[in-house]
C-alpha cells in the first residue's frame, strides 16, 4: 500500500515531521501487520514559495503557496496542517470535507467557539484526525503510566522555562495565543493524559517582567483542580536563558520525576529506586503512528482491515486542551478562579 501524503506548512515542526516521513520511505514502514507501508509526498504548500519549493521539489513534489489549493489539486490519503496558530480551521474543514486523514499541529487555533465548528465538521466527515501532542508518544510518559497504573494519583507540578522565540508572530498574543497556549499546551494535555480532565484553573502572572518583546504574561503559574480529585500545578516561562521541562509526580507510594528534555525519569516506586532513560525519538514514533492509522483506515473503508488505535490525542480531545490552555490563561491573566467546562 502506498500512502499518499501533503504538508500545509513547512516551516519548523513541519521540517523534523518531512524528516521522519524521508525516513520511512527509504526504511520501509511497517504497517501493524508488518507489511511494508509506503509513503509518497505529493505536494507541499506554504505561504512563502521558496519555502515550499525547498521542501517539495528534492522529495520529487509539486510545491504549492495555498493549502486549499494542494487539498483540491492532489489526490491526497493524509494531510500534515503544520501552520501557526492564527492559520488553523479552513484547511482542516477542506481536508474533512474531501475525506483525508489530518495530522494538525497543536494548538488546534485560538478562539474555541470557531475550533467547535471545525471540530463539528470533522466529527461528521468521519475523518481519522491526529493532533500533535507529542508528549504522550514519549517513552518517559509511557514508563510512567505502567508505573503508576492502578496507583491514587496525588499532585502533579511541571515547570516550563525556554528562552524566547525568535519568531515575530509567536511574540504576539492575537497570532499566537502567547507561550501558555502555543507552548505550554503541552504541559496542560500531559496533565490531562496523567491525571484526566480538569475542573478549575487558579493562576497569576507577570506582565512582561522579564522580556518586553512580547504582548502578553512572560510567566505564569497556574495551578489545576482535576475531576479526579488530584491537584496540579504548570509553572511557564518565555524569558528563561535555559530550557527546562520537567515534571514531578506524587502517587500512592510512588515519586517520580521526568525531564522531557533529557528523557530521563528518576524515583522510587514501593520503596525501590526507579530509573529509566528515553530515547528521544517521540516525534518519529508519534508522526509514524499517524501513518499507520491512516493506512489502516484507508483499508478498513475498503473493507479489507480494521481501525488503528495508535492515535493517542483526536481532534476531539485535542479541542478539550485548547479550552483548559484557554481556561488557564484567563485565569493567570486575572489573577482568579475560572471554572473549566
Amino acid at each position: 500500500m502506498t500512502l499518499a501524503v501533503g504538508f500545509i506548512g513547512a516551516g519548523g515542526i513541519a521540517s523534523v515531521h518531512l524528516a521522519t516521513l524521508d525516513e520511512a520511505s527509504e526504511d520501509g514502514l511497517r504497517d501493524r501487520d508488518g507489511g511494508r507501508l509506503d509513503v509518497e509526498l505529493v505536494g507541499v504548500a506554504d505561504v512563502d514559495e521558496s519555502r515550499a519549493r525547498e521542501a517539495a521539489e528534492p522529495r520529487g513534489a509539486a510545491a504549492y503557496t495555498d493549502g486549499v489549493d494542494l487539498l483540491e489539486s492532489e489526490s491526497l490519503d493524509a494531510v500534515v496542517v503544520a501552520v501557526p496558530p492564527f492559520a488553523h480551521g479552513e484547511y482542516e474543514r477542506v481536508a474533512a470535507e474531501r475525506d483525508v486523514a489530518l495530522f494538525v499541529e497543536k494548538p488546534l487555533g485560538l478562539d474555541a467557539d470557531a475550533v467547535r465548528e471545525t471540530a463539528q465538521v470533522v466529527e461528521d466527515a468521519g475523518v481519522l484526525t491526529h493532533v500533535g501532542y507529542v508528549c504522550r508518544y514519549a517513552q518517559i510518559t509511557e514508563r510512567a503510566r505502567e508505573l503508576l497504573d492502578g496507583r491514587t494519583m496525588g499532585h502533579v507540578d511541571s515547570t516550563y522555562w525556554v528562552p524566547l522565540p525568535d519568531t515575530p508572530w509567536w511574540r504576539e498574543r492575537a497570532r499566537s495565543g502567547g507561550q501558555l497556549v502555543e507552548q505550554s499546551t503541552h504541559v496542560y494535555d500531559l496533565h490531562r493524559y496523567l491525571l484526566g480532565d480538569a475542573t478549575a484553573a487558579i493562576g497569576s502572572g507577570t506582565d512582561r517582567r522579564l522580556v518586553d518583546a512580547v504582548d502578553f504574561q512572560d510567566t505564569t503559574s497556574v495551578t489545576l483542580e482535576h475531576d479526579s480529585g488530584a491537584v496540579s500545578h504548570v509553572s511557564s516561562s518565555c524569558a528563561s536563558p535555559e530550557s527546562r521541562f520537567r515534571v514531578r509526580i506524587n502517587a500512592e507510594d510512588a515519586f517520580l520525576e521526568l525531564d522531557y528534555f533529557e528523557h530521563t525519569l528518576t524515583g522510587t516506586v514501593d520503596g525501590e529506586t526507579v530509573a529509566f532513560e528515553g530515547d528521544g525519538g517521540w516525534y518519529r514514533r508519534e508522526f509514524e503512528a499517524f501513518l499507520r492509522a491512516a493506512a489502516a483506515e484507508n483499508a478498513r473503508e475498503a473493507g479489507s482491515g480494521d481501525a488503528d488505535d495508535g492515535v493517542r490525542s483526536d481532534f476531539g480531545d485535542a479541542l478539550k486542551t485548547l479550552e483548559l490552555t484557554l481556561d488557564a490563561r484567563r485565569a493567570a491573566e486575572s489573577g482568579g478562579r475560572v471554572s473549566s467546562r
